[in-house]
């Protein structure tokens, strides 16, 4: 599969304490259902597919266009250890919502790097 497709979807990723369930939700409004794709592949969450492109209007030309079309990737770095044979998909009124539920037996070690710099403003 090409990686370095057009566009990538907005998400939104939220660790579900009470569940123990990270959900990720995908804005894919005009997706093609059937081209649909989620996998996982060591600590990274894939979803791949295809929104059709934009017909053209005879004699008429684009003013404004930010709905992008074509194949599309997203991948989704895991902050935690998944149950993998438990996960669900749903896709809903253009959102793709997948549920993963949080595995009790393995662990990701959380590693967080903090960067520290001084940003200089340039006068023009």
């Amino acid at each position: 599969m090409d990686w370095m497709c057009g566009w990538q979807p907005n998400v939104d990723v939220v660790i579900d304490e009470g569940s123990r369930t990270l959900v990720v939700r995908a804005e894919l409004a005009g997706a093609d259902s059937d081209s649909l794709r989620v996998f996982l592949d060591d600590q990274r969450l894939y979803i791949s597919g295809r929104r059709a492109k934009t017909a053209r209007l005879r004699g008429g030309s684009f003013v404004q266009k930010e709905i992008a079309d074509g194949d599309f990737v997203k991948s989704i770095r895991l902050p935690v250890a998944v149950a993998q044979s438990e996960i669900t998909a749903t896709y809903e009124d253009g959102l793709l919502t997948i549920a993963l539920p949080i595995s009790p037996h393995e662990y990701i070690p959380a590693a967080r790097t903090e960067i520290r710099m001084i940003v200089k403003r340039v006068l023009a």
